[in-house]
């Protein structure tokens, strides 16, 4: 079975809200202290603290986390954190720092609840055991019409599984710009908030991304 050993990993998180909450651009002070209150653990500060404006949908509060190598912002209609190099033995703080911003946002807007969990993973990747092509070529193969040497990608869209708390998903496998001859693994996993809460739904997202690959015949390797 050809291996992924990852080399970089990025995840994007953003939780929907039920009904947009634009109200809580008027509360900015309180988004502040929310944030501080929910990223205590990482010794944020005000210095952290970051206010964007713009057209109502992006306007928000966002907070710089070093530790975690992120950032996490408030938006009226969603939550959203960034991590830039994201690896597995941070998933339980990021976990808890969901908990912590959706505790807190439901103290101060009844519509701040989650609609859905989405799990944005794009990671560059080595291969070993096979070739770009090779491995490719399992899956997609080009047609004998094209050139010699032509290369593919594929993109899987994934249906909802509502018995399984999963909305419309997606999965690319693309040659890697930041690794040579490498694979670019971009995985879109959406949740159903009513089904997931959001301190498990990092945990699962990793858990059914590992399982999509094994199923492809791919085996994931965090070195």
């Amino acid at each position: 079975m050809p291996q992924l050993h990852m080399q970089q990993r990025e995840l994007t998180y953003e939780g929907v809200f039920v009904k947009p909450a634009f109200s809580l651009g008027d509360s900015q002070g309180e988004l502040c202290d929310l944030l501080l209150d929910a990223l205590e653990a990482f010794g944020c500060t005000s210095a952290d603290l970051v206010i964007e404006d713009g057209e109502p949908a992006e306007r928000g509060v966002a907070c710089q986390v070093d530790e975690l190598d992120a950032r996490v912002t408030l938006h009226g209609d969603r939550i959203e954190i960034y991590c830039a190099n994201f690896v597995t033995g941070d998933a339980a703080k990021i976990a808890a720092v969901l908990a912590n911003v959706w505790s807190g946002l439901a103290g101060l807007n009844a519509g701040a609840a989650p609609k859905t969990h989405s799990f944005q993973f794009e990671a560059d990747t080595e291969i070993r055991g096979a070739s770009y092509q090779e491995l490719l070529n399992r899956l997609a193969r080009a047609p004998e019409s094209l050139p010699a040497g032509t290369e593919t990608a594929v993109v899987y869209y994934l249906p909802a599984e509502p018995g399984r708390a999963y909305g419309e998903s997606s999965l690319v496998l693309n040659r890697s710009a930041g690794v040579e001859r490498g694979l670019q693994v971009n995985a879109t996993l959406v949740y159903e908030a009513a089904s997931m809460k959001p301190a498990a739904a990092i945990s699962a997202a990793q858990s059914r991304l590992g399982e999509l690959l094994r199923n492809l015949g791919l085996e994931w390797i965090e070195d």
